[in-house]
């Protein structure tokens, strides 16, 4: 038949398939014991070792005073919010060498629900894992911001899992199966050492933090919560950076699979 004279399918069933297909990324990630397991419990783990046990009298000696509490549990829940996004490029490179996107494709699936499901799956699975870093966080009793303050870090983080979505799919709709977790490792390393969310860093790489993602998630989140100690570029342009972010990474994947699935 004649794609032009072919009916369309009412918006109901296509808004289903969409979530249809959602839930069953989230829960096959979720079963995954080499994906959701270690990016929800690792993060807060780290944060419990390094945010509160090592750094316990981290106030006496930071020229930031108590407040270094609030920079260092940042960082940490932005580091769970970019985890699941950044490496759900590994799934979607392991789907594409098993051909498990071309079956997809012969499916009467709506047109960018394989997209949708891997951001959406990211987005449930980071909001675990930076839920769990806040209630760390609260239940130790170091931060300084108002409860309003941490919710709106914790809104803020989980939805900017989306660029480091992008990223990922970007990683693996370009990468095989083999090589995703090496790429994934490439950027998501480097990034978290130089982007300075909670190591000091020297007087020559400070400059160079603006050019992380996570930077700027970090700034956007403490910008909007109006943690003024630590707002070191407006959260405008910290959105518009990682706007441009979702924009390039998520069309160039997005063209990717298109093209050669």
């Amino acid at each position: 038949m004649n794609e032009a004279l072919a009916p369309s399918l009412p918006m109901g069933r296509v808004v289903r398939a969409y979530l249809e297909n959602a839930r069953y990324e989230t829960v096959a990630a979720l079963r995954n014991a080499g994906f959701a397991p270690p990016f929800v419990l690792v993060p807060v783990a780290i944060y419990l070792l390094f945010g509160v046990v090592i750094s316990g009298n981290a106030a006496q000696h930071s020229p930031y005073g108590a407040g270094i509490a609030n920079y260092l549990f940042s960082g940490f829940a932005a580091m769970a919010a970019m985890m699941p996004g950044l490496f759900s490029g590994v799934i979607l490179a392991q789907e594409r060498d098993g051909r498990l996107l071309d079956l997809k494709r012969a499916l009467p699936l709506p047109p960018g629900a394989v997209v949708a499901a891997k951001v959406t799956m990211s987005l449930a699975i980071a909001a675990l894992a930076v839920t769990l870093v806040v209630a760390a966080a609260l239940a130790a009793g170091r931060l300084t911001i108002s409860p309003g303050q941490v919710a709106i870090v914790w809104a803020v983080l989980i939805a900017g899992t989306i660029p480091f979505s992008a990223i990922g799919l970007l990683i693996g709709a370009y990468s095989s199966g083999a090589a995703a977790p090496a790429w994934g490792n490439l950027v998501f390393l480097p990034m978290m050492g130089l982007s300075g969310l909670f190591i000091p860093l020297p007087k020559a790489l400070e400059p160079w933090v603006v050019l992380w993602p996570a930077f700027h998630l970090n700034q956007l989140a403490l910008g909007l919560a109006d943690v003024r100690q630590f707002r070191f570029v407006p959260p405008s342009f910290a959105f518009a950076v990682l706007l441009a972010v979702t924009l390039v990474c998520g069309g160039l994947a997005i063209r990717r699979l298109a093209r050669v699935g």
